[in-house]
């Protein structure tokens, strides 16, 4: 019988074998890992999409939620209204505003939602080809459907579109020029309430408000529903809102010291001064136009504190009675016949009051805490002011100033 010996492979043979298992290896790892990143990061963009837009959802219930309780605040203020009519010129004057909000369409803006988390969600090639959960989709597309019918029917029917309309309150504006362009807005609901189409509109305020409340549960319905199918929790959401809400790095106190402005509303200039030695001073200036007159009279009140800064949250410690006001009518000009109606419009001004009004209000809430963070720039400070329920942000942006001398 005849025996073989195995013959034992050369150490050249060795390194080649070596070799080609440990490419084999590489290439197997490299595809198997490659393939697991790719499907984690499936996934979490999966989530990511679908986090945003049931938070798009949630948005929006709460939006007609609002839209329920000012419809019912101003009706109740309606109602009121109506039942002393033989006493309306006496009636509160916030009472009287509040009904004219339920009737008067101020704006020409017919737009109530924001689209654009349906834009990216509809237009995003990565986005389905990354949401594979057809249920999801499905009711994604049947809300961003019925919302745009529901936008559409408020904005034309009859049952929700106010009977003052912005045209018609326009005009009421022009016509106020014979009244030195003062609107007597008791007169004017007086006789409003007699017009069909303001009675058909209150009428039908109840009505409008169950619709709203209506079309806020099924779309937390939707929402619920979304939550399950896709596995999120209501933490986890909240993490995501708070996380895609957030943005900038950490403050030092050398980041915050300085002069910062803040443009609100065309009509305030907030300015900041954060000192090294822990003191503050902020100066609000307010810009008042009138069709009296040509330019802006401006008031300025200015008052400090002491603040702190930990852990990104700015401490602000107001003291009151540093409070100092001023009015400066130095930028107006206007025609001689329009001099009693200017001077008039100072003396309601009344500079007095208000100094005594921010008084009470800072005594009020004597301090203050905001989360901050700062650009990369450090040229811009972002100021949490306020956080809902559902975790939804309103921030203020202030800007450095550089060489100013609104201070001095």
């Amino acid at each position: 019988m005849m025996h073989f010996k195995p013959k034992i492979p050369s150490t050249w043979g060795k390194n080649i074998l070596t070799s080609v298992l440990g490419t084999t290896i590489s290439i197997l790892l490299t595809f198997g890992t490659s393939a697991l990143v790719e499907s984690r990061e499936k996934a979490n963009t999966q989530r990511q999409t679908a986090m945003m837009v049931i938070h798009d959802i949630d948005v929006c219930v709460n939006q007609m939620e609002e839209m329920a309780k000012d419809e019912e605040e101003r009706n109740n203020a309606v109602q009121y209204v109506l039942a002393h009519q033989d006493q309306i010129a006496t009636l509160p004057e916030d009472t009287i505003l509040l009904a004219m909000l339920m009737l008067a369409n101020y704006n020409d803006n017919h737009t109530i939602f924001d689209n654009a988390k349906e834009n990216i969600f509809k237009s995003s090639q990565d986005i389905w080809s990354n949401l594979d959960n057809m249920a999801f989709i499905d009711n994604m597309e049947k809300f961003y459907r019925e919302r745009k019918e529901i936008e559409s029917l408020i904005s034309k029917s009859p049952t929700f579109t106010k009977p003052i309309t912005f045209d018609e309150w326009n005009q009421i504006q022009i016509d106020s020029k014979a009244n030195n362009y003062r609107i007597d807005y008791a007169a004017l609901l007086k006789e409003k309430l007699k017009d069909r189409k303001v009675q058909f509109n209150i009428d039908n305020s109840t009505a409008r408000t169950r619709f709203y409340r209506e079309c806020a549960q099924k779309w937390r319905n939707i929402s619920d529903r979304n939550k399950f199918i896709m596995n999120i929790s209501d933490e986890e959401l909240a993490e995501y809102i708070k996380n895609s809400q957030h943005s900038g790095s950490s403050v030092s106190k050398r980041d915050l010291t300085g002069q910062w402005e803040r443009k609100a509303e065309g009509i305030r200039d907030y300015y900041y001064e954060f000192l090294e030695n822990d003191s503050f001073n902020i100066k609000i200036i307010m810009h008042w136009g009138n069709p009296f007159y040509n330019g802006e009279i401006h008031l300025s009140y200015i008052y400090g504190g002491k603040w702190n800064l930990k852990d990104d949250t700015l401490f602000m410690e107001y003291a009151p009675k540093s409070m100092e006001a001023e009015l400066d009518t130095s930028r107006i000009s206007y025609r001689p016949e329009m001099r009693d109606s200017v001077k008039g419009y100072i003396r309601l001004l009344n500079i007095a009051a208000w100094k005594q009004s921010l008084r009470e209000s800072l005594e009020r809430s004597r301090r203050d805490t905001f989360p901050v963070t700062t650009n990369k720039a450090n040229d811009k400070i972002e100021m949490v002011v306020s956080r809902d329920d559902d975790g939804n942000v309103k921030s203020h942006y202030i800007k450095r100033l550089k060489d100013s001398n609104v201070f001095k």
